[in-house]
């Protein structure tokens, strides 16, 4: 899996809505934040058939909309600002 870095956000949380807003995104919501016997009863010690890549991979971008005064993939015009006097990306 290719890594990407984001050194400018302000913490964790911000750099999943970033992600998200620029397409950037591929973990289905059901994966986030749990642990794996909460994803699947299936044995993932030996990973060999991608048991976790099933459940939470995406082909396409799991894009939402956060913030409209930030890059993003599509117009994000009813997303709030995030900067004092942001200006919309758009």
């Amino acid at each position: 899996l290719e890594k990407r870095h984001m050194s400018w956000t302000q913490n964790k949380d911000n750099k999943l809505k970033f992600f998200e807003q620029m397409g950037e995104w591929y973990v289905n919501k059901q994966c986030i934040g749990k642990e794996t016997h909460e994803i699947t009863d299936k044995d993932v010690t030996e990973n060999k058939n991608g048991v976790l890549v099933e459940h939470c991979c995406s082909v396409e971008p799991q894009i939402t909309c956060h913030y409209r005064d930030k890059p993003s993939k599509i117009p994000c015009k009813d997303s709030p600002t995030i900067d004092t006097n942001g200006r919309p990306f758009w």
